[in-house]
C-alpha cells in the first residue's frame, strides 16, 4: 500500500505543503510515497523520499483512473465525472490516491477544506486528507477503503507474512465449544454460542507450544487493556477446550506503534502490564517500519 501524488498541484502553496506531508508520513511511519508528473509546472523536486515519474495525464487517467470500479465505489461518483472537466478533459493533477493493488481512492477535492463548506468532508480534500494521515498513520489510510473487519484481519495477514512464529497456522479459530450444552439448539451460531465461544485471530502450532494471536492496530492504552482480556479470554477456553495441560504462549500483535514512542523504551512498561500474578505469560509484538518487533522482554 502507498500514497501516489498526481502532480503538479495548480496552485504553488499547496504543491509544497504536499510533499512536505508526503515527507512527514513517510519519515514517521515509513508508508511509501510517490509522485506521478502529469503536469510539471515547477521544476525538479530537489528533496523527496520515494520515486518520482513523469507521464501524460491521459496516459496516467488510462491506467489508473479508467473504467476502476473499485475506486468509483470507494469515492460515491464514476472516475470521469471526478476527474474529467465536462466529462472529457483530463483533470486528475493535485489530487493524492491511495494504491493498493492499484488505485482505490483519491481525494475529490483539491487544495485544504477551508471554502468548501460543511458538506465536503475534509478529509477528501487533498491537504485535509495528508494532515489526518500526517497524524493517524495507517489507520487514516485503511478507514478510507478498508470496513473495521478488514482493516483488523491486515494486521494478522502481515504478522504471518512476516514469518515471526515457525509453524502450523489456523485462522479465525472458533473457542470455548466445549461448554456449550448438548443440544442442537446451542451451537456455535446460536445466541447461547455468542455469548459462550470465542474466535481467536490466529492459533499457531510450534513443536513447543501453541500460540494464541490476537491483534490490534495501533499500540495505545485503551486498545491495550482490551486485547489483553480478549487474549486471556482465549486462551483460557482454548486450554479447556483442548485440555488444561496444553501448553500455550499468549501473543498481542498491534500494527503500529505512535511515532512519537520510542519503541525501545516500551519493553519495560510492557512487562509490568502484563505481569499478572499466577497467569500465563504474555509476549507483545509492534509494527514499524514493515517490520515486527517483540516489545516484551
Amino acid at each position: 500500500m502507498k500514497l501516489r501524488y498526481y502532480a503538479d498541484a495548480p496552485n504553488y502553496d499547496d504543491h509544497e505543503q504536499i510533499i512536505d506531508l508526503l515527507y512527514t508520513i513517510s519519515d514517521k511511519y515509513g508508508i511509501t510515497v510517490e509522485i506521478e508528473r502529469v503536469n510539471n509546472r515547477y521544476g525538479s523536486i530537489q528533496v523527496f523520499p520515494g520515486g518520482i515519474r513523469e507521464n501524460s495525464p491521459e496516459d496516467v487517467y488510462d491506467r489508473d483512473f479508467h473504467y476502476n470500479r473499485t475506486l468509483g465505489s470507494n469515492i460515491d461518483e464514476s472516475p470521469s465525472q471526478a476527474f474529467k472537466a465536462s466529462g472529457r478533459h483530463v483533470n486528475i493533477d493535485g489530487y493524492v490516491g491511495i494504491i493498493d493493488d492499484g488505485l482505490v481512492w483519491a481525494t475529490t477535492h483539491r487544495g485544504d477544506p477551508i471554502g468548501y463548506g460543511p458538506d465536503v468532508d475534509a478529509t477528501d480534500t487533498t491537504l485535509g486528507f495528508l494532515d489526518q494521515v500526517a497524524n493517524h498513520g495507517l489507520e487514516a489510510i485503511e478507514e478510507k477503503y478498508m470496513d473495521e473487519d478488514e482493516r483488523e484481519r491486515t494486521v494478522i495477514e502481515q504478522f504471518l507474512a512476516a514469518d515471526v512464529v515457525d509453524g502450523t497456522v489456523h485462522r479465525d479459530v472458533v473457542v470455548g465449544t466445549s461448554q456449550l450444552p448438548d443440544s442442537p439448539a446451542h451451537g456455535v451460531d446460536s445466541s447461547v454460542g455468542e455469548i459462550v465461544t470465542r474466535t481467536v485471530d490466529a492459533i499457531i502450532e510450534t513443536d513447543e507450544s501453541d500460540w494464541i494471536v490476537q491483534t490490534a492496530k495501533t499500540f495505545e492504552a485503551s486498545a491495550f487493556d482490551t486485547v489483553l482480556g480478549q487474549v486471556l479470554v482465549r486462551d483460557r477456553l482454548y486450554r479447556l477446550d483442548t485440555g488444561t495441560h496444553t501448553d500455550t504462549t499468549l501473543a498481542i500483535v498491534f500494527n503500529t506503534v505512535p511515532w512519537e514512542l520510542d519503541i525501545d523504551g516500551v519493553p519495560a512498561t510492557v512487562d509490568q502490564l502484563t505481569a499478572i500474578s499466577d497467569g500465563p505469560d504474555v509476549r507483545v509484538f509492534a509494527g514499524r517500519d514493515g517490520e515486527f518487533k517483540e516489545v516484551t522482554e
